[in-house]
């Protein structure tokens, strides 16, 4: 038979195993959370990263599309159309006419000589697209270069949208989340990031 003292002493030591053992699982399930946490972070990074690339791939796809189908190659027969094209391409590329906030069909079609149903039909027909969405891919294409230039890291995105023709915070974030799949400001961190690693 055990004495009281040498019991107690028995009930204190299975007592602290016990709490050894409960401290253990405790320390044990606080390190598989932070690994875990870990492996979703990074996981989260690279998928981040991924998305990044491939949505600046898709971009050069599309610069691609619209230099093969550009100005020089368009389903256009009549001289008169191949000229109004002429101006229309010196109108966006050189005049850049889409930085202008408040421009619209009439001005590209003051601009360029010709009837605003006359330059609708012929983007429509051309490029596949309204005059809104072809003035918007002029701008997002100049929004993907003021993003990515250093010299403006330290201007705000309203005032990237607003270099590039949009009135709005809003409807330049909408424009190009619609075009890149991805909001101004993820754009602007991921060419921070590739410019630190260069």
């Amino acid at each position: 038979m055990m004495s009281p003292v040498s019991e107690g002493r028995l009930l204190k030591n299975a007592y602290f195993c016990t709490m050894n053992i409960y401290w253990y699982i405790l320390i044990a399930l606080s390190l598989s959370g932070n690994i875990l946490l870990l492996v979703l972070y990074f996981h989260s990074r690279w998928s981040y990263h991924k998305l990044m690339n491939k949505n600046l791939k898709e971009e050069e796809k599309k610069d691609t599309l619209v230099d093969k189908f550009s100005y020089e190659n368009l389903p256009v027969e009549d001289a008169n159309d191949k000229r109004l094209f002429q101006l229309l391409q010196k109108c966006m590329e050189e005049d850049k006419a889409y930085l202008n906030p408040n421009l619209g069909l009439q001005d590209v079609a003051k601009m360029v000589g010709t009837s605003k149903s006359k330059l609708s039909h012929l983007i429509n027909t051309a490029f596949q697209q309204n005059f809104p969405a072809y003035v918007n891919h002029y701008r997002i294409r100049e929004s993907i270069v003021q993003l990515s230039d250093s010299r403006n890291f330290d201007k705000n995105i309203e005032e990237i949208g607003e270099l590039c023709g949009y009135t709005s915070r809003q409807a330049f974030h909408t424009a190009f989340k619609k075009e890149m799949g991805i909001t101004p400001r993820h754009f602007r961190n991921i060419t921070r990031m590739q410019e630190k690693k260069e």
